[in-house]
């Protein structure tokens, strides 16, 4: 999922925005660039997680396990 679907998928603009604790012309920034930075998409992985719109291991998919340990402990049913 890319970050501009993600904002979308989070409520938009200014719903995303109150999620990552940051003003939102941040995230019209990050719609802009098409990114959004690193220590706010670790803020709101979990959040889109339990949304069931993505999970942190698609969003972060090489260090995941660095990031969020527990999941990497985890046992998978």
């Amino acid at each position: 999922m890319d970050h501009i679907a993600l904002i979308e998928a989070l409520g938009g603009t200014f719903a995303t925005a109150e999620l990552a604790n940051v003003k939102a012309p941040s995230v019209s920034g990050w719609k802009e660039s098409g990114r959004i930075p690193d220590d706010k998409l670790i803020r709101l992985a979990p959040i889109a997680e339990a949304r069931g719109i993505t999970t942190r291991k698609k969003l972060f998919p090489k260090d995941w396990a660095a990031i969020w340990p527990e999941l990497a402990r985890a046992k998978v049913a």
